[in-house]
């Protein structure tokens, strides 16, 4: 009887200790859970701010440059207008004030196009990612600062004529050479844009002094943006660099597939 009732009270312990583990193992999946969801909701709204900091930091540049350029000329263009009323016809100055608002006009067009292509290039609006890129790399080529080489095998098509795709791949590359030509004291650049299987891959790489990625340093290369950008469009990212050891970024995203084609019904004989 003894036995029986120890065995009883060991298979009673075996029983709440199995419980209490279960329990705990619960309550520890719980927590982990609950941590994985914390990161991942700080990760997101890190993601905001980065973004929302980025497109502030846009509307303050394009208001300083309308400040500086284009209101500073409407300013002058004004005040010679209230001058050109007051002057005769006849008088010498009439036709000097004339070819000065003119001039101004024209400046003031000029400086408007400019911001108006900063934020939308027109190459890249109606011809598409592949030949912005190619006028962007001329553009580079024509500073003489650097040299640089554009390779692709694909179509617009490949990229599903995807505007939003379009323009944040375009500003990513813009971002990388600007880094490339301001930090990195770089002399070549190469940049490759292919198919393969069902990704696009799209790959900067410099020959430029590098850095480490842990540093402080490299958070103000607009490395957040471009990380930002690339999770807009659904891309992984690998980063390769090292001090003295150049610079390697690649992005992998899923091919769009292209748009389904009509199907035609064979005529009845």
């Amino acid at each position: 009887m003894t036995f029986i009732l120890i065995g009883i009270v060991l298979l009673l312990l075996l029983g709440l200790s199995l419980a209490i583990f279960f329990l705990l193992s619960r309550q520890k999946s719980i927590r982990e859970k609950i941590n994985a969801q914390t990161l991942e909701l700080k990760h997101q709204q890190d993601l905001l701010d980065g973004n929302l900091r980025v497109q502030e930091e846009e509307r303050q540049r394009i208001a300083a440059q309308l400040h500086d350029d284009v209101c500073s000329k409407l300013g002058v263009m004004h005040l010679t207008f209230h001058r050109l009323r007051r002057t005769e016809p006849t008088n010498g100055q009439y036709a000097e004030m004339c070819d000065e608002i003119n001039e101004l006009i024209g400046e003031t067009l000029t400086i408007t196009r400019r911001i108006s292509h900063e934020l939308v290039p027109p190459t890249l609006e109606g011809f598409g990612l592949l030949e912005a890129l190619e006028e962007l790399c001329e553009q580079i080529r024509n500073t003489g600062a650097v040299d640089i080489r554009f390779e692709h095998d694909l179509s617009r098509s490949d990229l599903g004529n995807d505007v939003s795709l379009e323009l944040n791949l375009f500003r990513i590359v813009q971002e990388l050479a600007n880094n490339s030509l301001k930090h990195a004291d770089a002399s070549f650049i190469t940049l490759e844009l292919q198919k393969e299987d069902d990704f696009i891959q799209l790959i900067y790489c410099d020959n430029g002094i590098g850095f480490n990625p842990k540093n402080n340093h490299a958070k103000g290369l607009g490395l957040k943006n471009i990380y930002n950008r690339a999770k807009m469009v659904g891309a992984a990212v690998q980063l390769s660099t090292a001090p003295e050891q150049g610079f390697e970024m690649r992005f992998s995203m899923p091919a769009t597939p292209p748009p389904p084609q009509p199907q035609t019904l064979n005529p009845k004989p």
